[in-house]
């Protein structure tokens, strides 16, 4: 060896780096973390306002239940709608026409009403036109109550045509009882030379009387209040 000192020199180890997080690393966590708040307070409130939406619907639904049957137990007392068959009626009312139909409504002559049959069951629509005990009768297309003319504005073009064409809208008629019986009434149909009514099967029994028709509803443009 050499007598020169050999001088040993020692490395100093690299220094690693620390770990340190950017910023920008931070800002994401934060963002995303904000954005993951966000969707579930979205779904909740989309939740919530399914909820509020259902709750509606059947409230709603409870609430038109509710008055479909207030309403039908209403009908069985007061009111109902009824589909005119026949042509009895004619000119007032044709068939197929609705009506509407007060069951507490007082009867009054001329008033039109409903009646049920006690035998078939079937409902129909005429004019009230003989009360208990008066005396009716027809002579020359004229009506006589207690031996007094009544004037039936309601069939006054027909019976003027009539006359024209020299005959009668109104046969002339007295019922087989002259006075009308306590409890019974005399009906008639507006259409007198076609229309089924007193003068066939006598006085309906005040039993049967459904009610008063007091409007034609349908077809809406023949919207009628008698």
């Amino acid at each position: 060896m050499s007598g020169k000192q050999i001088k040993k020199t020692h490395s100093c180890p690299e220094k690693r780096p620390k770990n340190k997080t950017p910023k920008n690393i931070h800002s994401k966590k934060r963002k995303t973390k904000k954005h993951i708040r966000y969707i579930k307070q979205k779904e909740a409130a989309k939740k919530r306002q399914a909820t509020r939406r259902q709750k509606i619907l059947f409230e709603l639904g409870a609430s038109l239940i509710t008055l479909t049957i207030v309403i039908y137990i209403l009908s069985l007392f007061t009111f109902s709608f009824v589909k005119v068959e026949g042509y009895s009626m004619v000119p007032t009312i044709t068939n197929g026409e609705w009506v509407f139909v007060n069951k507490l409504a007082k009867r009054r002559r001329f008033k039109l009403i409903l009646y049920k049959d006690p035998e078939s069951k079937e409902t129909s629509v005429r004019r009230l036109i003989g009360l208990p005990r008066e005396k009716i009768y027809y002579k020359k297309d004229k009506l006589y109550v207690n031996d007094h003319e009544v004037y039936e504005r309601f069939i006054d073009s027909e019976v003027q045509r009539a006359k024209q064409s020299k005959s009668l809208y109104t046969a002339d008629w007295t019922p087989r009882q002259q006075v009308i019986p306590e409890g019974k009434y005399l009906i008639l149909g507006d259409n007198r030379p076609y229309g089924i009514d007193s003068r066939d099967y006598d006085c309906v029994d005040e039993k049967n009387i459904v009610g008063i028709v007091e409007m034609r509803v349908l077809p809406i443009q023949n919207l009628k209040q008698f």
